[in-house]
């Protein structure tokens, strides 16, 4: 642990919820690829959206936010999303072509927000677009879990118009900062 964590935010509540998350990916996925399982792998993810719903404004009203909540927060649903995308994509119709692009725009903001942090300490934060982009992208992935189409695919559709601006207002981000001026 870099020395910038402190061994306490590992109890605080909020962060506690993120680790949960965490935890829960690998069962998640285990259970998305199990064709008789879509109600456990339903009540698993339902259960992570609760955690990250409540995560972040627990530790607000608590007075409890921490660079540990901002770093674990969006690596949960980063590999949440990533992993059920792969699973559905391999046992439900989900497009491949989508996970691709979530997988490499996931691991572009990933190397991008670590150079950031290599060299200013600092964690980026999410944008709006990435947080209206992983919403729909969850209703969507619930729709194909639940194998519930035209929907799943029209509101994946409807997914790849923020996807497509968090991409562009991601790079600027990187673009800026690798300029080194203020918008970053």
């Amino acid at each position: 642990m870099r020395d910038w964590i402190k061994p306490e935010e590992l109890t605080f509540p909020s962060n506690v919820l993120s680790l949960i998350r965490l935890a829960l990916v690998g069962p998640t996925v285990y259970y998305v690829l199990r064709e008789d399982s879509a109600n456990k792998a339903l009540s698993i993810i339902l259960l992570g959206m609760a955690t990250d719903a409540v995560d972040g404004p627990l530790a607000r009203r608590r007075g409890e936010v921490s660079e540990l909540g901002k770093l674990i927060d969006p690596i949960a649903d980063k590999l949440t999303l990533d992993g059920v995308a792969l699973a559905l994509s391999i046992k439900r119709g989900f497009p491949w072509w989508i996970t691709h692009l979530l997988l490499a725009r996931d691991a572009a903001i990933l190397m991008g927000a670590t150079l950031i942090f290599r060299e200013t300490t600092e964690i980026t934060t999410s944008i709006y677009a990435g947080k209206l982009t992983t919403a729909m992208l969850t209703g969507a992935l619930l729709l194909y879990l639940l194998d519930a189409q035209p929907w799943g695919r029209r509101l994946l559709n409807a997914t790849l118009i923020p996807f497509a601006i968090s991409w562009v207002q991601y790079g600027v981000r990187y673009w800026h900062w690798l300029r080194g001026t203020d918008e970053a």
